[in-house]
């Protein structure tokens, strides 16, 4: 290639396999998002920062918007999966 070899040999030094070319990202390790998780933890236990809203507030009020209409209790159980931080569940 134009780079002589070297991104496919940094590629291969990483572990990614040469004949699909893909690199892992530590995006996807479980150890990075409980490091992650951990800091944000430790910020809003000792700030009270509940950190960045992932999808906006736009979103998390269009939701709460969405449970008024359709009058879900107060007291609902509510299952947050893949959605952020859990800054919603703190908001609600």
């Amino acid at each position: 290639g134009a780079d002589g070899g070297g991104a496919a040999a940094a590629r291969s030094r990483e572990g990614s396999s040469a004949k699909d070319g893909f690199v892992p990202s530590a995006l996807g390790t479980r150890e990075h998002w409980d490091a992650v998780y951990e800091r944000e933890l430790q910020t809003f236990q000792e700030y009270g920062d509940t950190g960045e809203i992932w999808f906006g507030e736009e979103s998390m009020n269009r939701l709460i918007k969405w449970m008024q209409k359709h009058k879900i209790p107060l007291d609902a159980s509510v299952l947050d999966i893949g959605t952020g931080n859990g800054v919603f569940l703190v908001e609600l």
